[in-house]
């Protein structure tokens, strides 16, 4: 369930999440709901600037996902650094328990 997660950002993650029984698919869950949110944001923000920024954005942006994706299907859980200890804190809690 956690790498399925990252299969279709947003929509996915948000499943995962809310059906998820483990942290463990929760906190993927969260990881990419903020990918698939950020990610064409940044390349809005980007278009701004250049094309060539567009397409290093996009490119970052794919190596992220495959990274995540690949990670988390060989039973490691990568996490983009510096937002882990909020994400695991968050996916503690089943949503069905609020």
């Amino acid at each position: 369930m956690a790498a399925l997660a990252y299969l279709l950002l947003p929509v996915t993650g948000m499943i995962a999440y809310f059906a998820g029984d483990s942290a463990r698919a929760r906190f993927h869950g969260i990881q990419a709901v903020l990918l698939g949110v950020a990610w064409p944001v940044l390349i809005y923000a980007a278009s701004w600037v250049s094309a060539t920024a567009t397409r290093m954005v996009f490119v970052a942006g794919v190596l992220l996902w495959l990274f995540l994706i690949a990670g988390t299907a060989a039973g490691r859980d990568p996490s983009v650094p510096g937002l882990a200890r909020h994400i695991e804190r968050w996916a503690a809690d089943s949503p069905r328990n609020t």
